[in-house]
Parts: C-alpha cells; sequence; structure tokens
C-alpha cells in the first residue's frame, strides 16, 4: 500500500454481534449457561483444592491443614448452594403468575391542584376515588 492508502480502521461496532443476538434467551441458552457457571465453579473449587493440598504438604502442620480444609469445604459448600439456589429461584420465577408490571413512566398521572393555602393534602385510601381538593377546617 502507498501512503495515501489507509486500510479501513476497525470500530468497536465491526467486532459486537447485532443487537437481535443478544434478545432474551430460551430455556435451552439458559440451561447451557447454567451448566458453563457450575463447570467453572466446580473447576475453580478443585484448583483451590489441589493448590491448598500442596501448600498442606509444604506445611505438615495440622492447624493449617484444618484451615485449609475448612476453606475447601466451605467453597464446596458455597458454590452447591449458589447453584441449587439459582435453579430453584428460576423455577419459582416460571411458575409465578403475576402480571407483568409496567414502566413507571406509563402510569396516569392525577394533576395536583395549585394555588391557595386552603387545601390540604389527604391521603386516598385504596379504592375510593380521589376528590379534586379538600379544605382546611
Amino acid at each position: 500500500m502507498s501512503e495515501g492508502q489507509s486500510p479501513d480502521r476497525l470500530k468497536p461496532e465491526d467486532l459486537l454481534p447485532p443487537p437481535e443476538a443478544a434478545g432474551p434467551v430460551g430455556p435451552r441458552e439458559k440451561r447451557a449457561r447454567d451448566m458453563a457457571t457450575m463447570v467453572a465453579l466446580l473447576g475453580l473449587v478443585l484448583v483451590a483444592g489441589g493448590l491448598m493440598a500442596i501448600l498442606a504438604l509444604v506445611f505438615n502442620q495440622l492447624l493449617i491443614f484444618a484451615f485449609l480444609a475448612a476453606i475447601v469445604l466451605g467453597g464446596g459448600y458455597l458454590s452447591f448452594h449458589y447453584v441449587v439456589w439459582g435453579r430453584r429461584l428460576d423455577r419459582q420465577l416460571a411458575m409465578r403468575s403475576d402480571p407483568p408490571r409496567g414502566s413507571l413512566e406509563t402510569a396516569p398521572q392525577i394533576p395536583l391542584p395549585q394555588g391557595d393555602a386552603t387545601t390540604v393534602d389527604v391521603p386516598v385510601e385504596p379504592g375510593t376515588p380521589p376528590e379534586s381538593s379538600h379544605t382546611a377546617s
């Protein structure tokens, strides 16, 4: 290439996937992500356990071995709890029959009275129609 010609510069947008690909995921993709998370956590626990076992061999003391065993067992328990709790929470959310809530911006706005000092803010009970204004007595 000559000096006057430059290759097209690579932009971050060229590297990102199209926006449609990042939409909602189905149950199959979600299960694959859950399995990948579980494998990563299990691998992390195994690697940490192996390194701690080597450390326990170097420092041949019962107290250090007990401390390292507590860390490995606690990490394994917390990883197991994380995976089980996450799956149970997903199932509970899937079985929930609550209607989807709209955003706050789409909620109807009640116009507030403006002006004179004779109006008093009175809380409105649910199920009763709001009155236009209340006068102080």
